[in-house]
């Protein structure tokens, strides 16, 4: 029997964009501070970095098998894609051989070279963007219900397994809003922290915005809504302000893109409904977390400013190469040898954090990767919108592996982005 390497690579790769927000992972050289475990500073094999490099394997073997040398013909001249590819591996190189730290380099670089791998298989591949999308809601779906669940029993238990810690309300350190002398955790789904969830499930939700528009089967309408319904409140329990403000922004550019009707205004008034019942609910709550006078809140205001700070000072160390990818905190380390491992964190905005580990070089060569691919990509894609809002108060979709992974995901998606108003693409 003939093996359809074609059909096992695309459920390979649907199951890779439903587990990926999981954070199952070997942590084969850990670094530490003081007792204090130091994320930016380990190394790990992820499990979903496994299965993207089967997805990848099997790519390669599909396209040899079908006479690899007519992969780009239709898209790309060979000889402009000989220079793109030595330019593209040629500055990989200059930055690992200039890294301050070339483990963390050599690590993130790996990530990168997978996540522009994704994009291409996307791009290249047969399945539509209703497929990809659902593929990625569905996940978005049940991480929001982990969400929920973990806000109502107040407590996360550790699972090594699904790579989740416990987390406690009560310890210090962990994500809470603080009501008076009551500290209500944050949700955190599978994710280490509650704002990447909610930048994640804000996301999903523009996706399901889309793919409901776009459906006209009653009951998988019925379905994404409630679908829907548990994001929304997922996103929520996240009081992850940033990706709040970054959906809001998804939606404006969804009106102002007038990819909108009928269908879109409903689930608009339903959207605004649930959201008017959670404020009644759980005012406290976000009273709380838009209350600057709050001492958590002030903390975090504090932290944002000495992040700026930290900023200059990195920046300043090589301002034209940059520190090396992933190295933002082991500079940041050498800098402030005091600081704790839970100090040690990019700053909380990812061009600002890109700017520091690449320098004017890399952000050069980001800028004509952009422009050359202009035609390509729909860069007013509302989820790529979300992303880049979001990364405005944040450094998650650049600075860890699921994140990374994920950037490259939605731009992938934006290449395969059709207008809601237009028809699905064939299978």
């Amino acid at each position: 029997m003939k093996i359809k390497f074609s059909e096992i690579k695309n459920w390979l790769l649907l199951l890779f964009l439903f587990v990926l927000p999981w954070q199952t992972r070997w942590i084969y050289q850990t670094a530490y501070v003081g007792k204090d475990f130091w994320e930016y500073g380990s190394l790990s094999l992820y499990g979903t970095e496994l299965l993207l490099g089967i997805v990848i394997l099997l790519f390669l073997i599909e396209k040899i098998h079908n006479n690899f040398s007519n992969l780009f013909i239709k898209n790309l001249n060979k000889k402009r894609l000989i220079k793109i590819l030595l330019s593209f591996f040629g500055i990989l190189l200059l930055y690992l051989l200039t890294s301050t730290n070339r483990a963390i380099t050599w690590q993130y670089l790996n990530w990168l070279i997978y996540g522009f791998c994704l994009i291409f298989i996307i791009w290249q591949s047969r399945l539509s963007f209703k497929k990809f999308s659902l593929a990625v809601w569905g996940g978005g779906v049940l991480q929001a219900v982990l969400g929920i669940w973990q806000f109502f029993l107040q407590y996360i238990p550790a699972n090594k397994w699904l790579g989740m810690a416990v987390q406690d309300p009560y310890q210090l350190g962990v994500a809470v809003v603080e009501v008076g002398d009551e500290r209500w955790l944050r949700a955190y789904g599978a994710f280490g922290w509650p704002n990447s969830l909610g930048i994640y499930l804000a996301v999903v939700f523009i996706l399901g915005v889309i793919l409901i528009c776009r459906n006209e089967n009653s009951k998988i309408k019925t379905l994404l809504l409630v679908g829907q319904t548990m994001i929304l409140l997922g996103l929520f329990f996240s009081f992850a302000r940033g990706a709040w403000l970054a959906l809001i922004v998804g939606l404006l550019v969804l009106i102002i893109k007038k990819n909108t009707g009928k269908l879109f205004w409903q689930q608009i008034g339903v959207y605004a409904l649930i959201i008017l019942i959670l404020l009644v609910i759980f005012k406290p709550l976000i009273f709380s977390r838009f209350d600057i006078n709050n001492r958590l809140e002030k903390m975090s205001l504090s932290q944002r400013a000495n992040q700026l700070t930290e900023f200059r000072q990195v920046f300043s160390k090589n301002y034209l190469i940059g520190v090396g990818p992933g190295n933002y905190t082991v500079v940041l380390h050498g800098l402030y040898p005091k600081y704790s491992a839970g100090d040690l964190k990019p700053v909380h905005n990812i061009f600002l954090l890109f700017l520091a580990e690449w320098g004017l070089v890399g952000m050069i060569f980001c800028s004509l990767i952009i422009f050359y691919n202009k035609k390509m990509s729909h860069w007013s894609f509302p989820p790529l919108t979300v992303l880049l809002v979001a990364g405005l108060f944040d450094h998650w979709s650049v600075s860890l592996f699921t994140g990374l992974i994920f950037f490259c995901l939605v731009v992938g998606l934006s290449f395969k982005y059709v207008d809601v108003d237009t028809k699905v693409q064939p299978e």
